[in-house]
């Protein structure tokens, strides 16, 4: 009953970390996630410090690269 439990925990846990790579941000989100200005932000996109997404006609982020760019200052 015990390993069941560490078990499922385990897999709760590998769905989480699958589901947290994947969440898109928009600007707004990505300055209330890291306390930044957006002129920050689009500054940091413009010098290729911060990836960004256009295709949907708006600048989305993916929380991988906002980690990825707070790790590297």
């Amino acid at each position: 009953m015990y390993s069941e439990i560490i078990n499922q925990l385990r897999n709760i846990q590998q769905s989480l970390n699958t589901k947290t790579e994947d969440v898109w941000l928009t600007l707004r989100d990505v300055c209330s996630y890291t306390k930044l200005s957006p002129s920050t932000i689009h500054r940091a996109t413009q010098k290729g410090e911060l990836k960004v997404s256009k295709k949907t006609g708006k600048n989305l982020f993916r929380r991988e690269w906002i980690d990825n760019f707070l790790d590297a200052e």
